[in-house]
């Protein structure tokens, strides 16, 4: 994720569901005193969950701030342009870094996508 999107990271701490909310969106968390939706960033990729997400992913974009869960968070740097096409609306591109090839998650389409899909 570009770290120019990224307000901060924490712990997933307690997430309040919403009842009748879409899947995607794992509930609501009060962040010093701003309610903030939480939302599995796994599923919104289409990507299969092993584990249950310990990590909260604050990010700003499109004049919203949304949290997403995530397994961890393993670094934080700069990463080359994204020049490999991936398929998916979500992704700006990959890139290869230190051998591995890395999805580039496009933070503006998400929270584009969020405000548009119906529950």
């Amino acid at each position: 994720m570009p770290v120019e999107y990224v307000a901060e990271v924490a712990g997933l701490g307690e997430v309040r569901a919403v009842p009748g909310a879409r899947p995607e969106l794992l509930g609501i968390q009060n962040l010093r005193g701003q309610i903030l939706p939480v939302f599995d960033l796994a599923l919104l990729l289409g990507i299969p969950r092993t584990a249950p997400p310990s990590r909260l992913l604050v990010v700003e974009a499109s004049g919203c701030q949304a949290g997403f869960a995530v397994d961890e968070v393993s670094g934080i740097g700069d990463l080359p342009d994204p020049g490999e096409d991936t398929g998916s609306d979500l992704l700006a591109g990959a890139t290869l870094s230190d051998g591995d090839l890395i999805g580039v998650i496009d933070v503006t389409r998400v929270i584009d996508s969020l405000d548009r899909t119906p529950p």
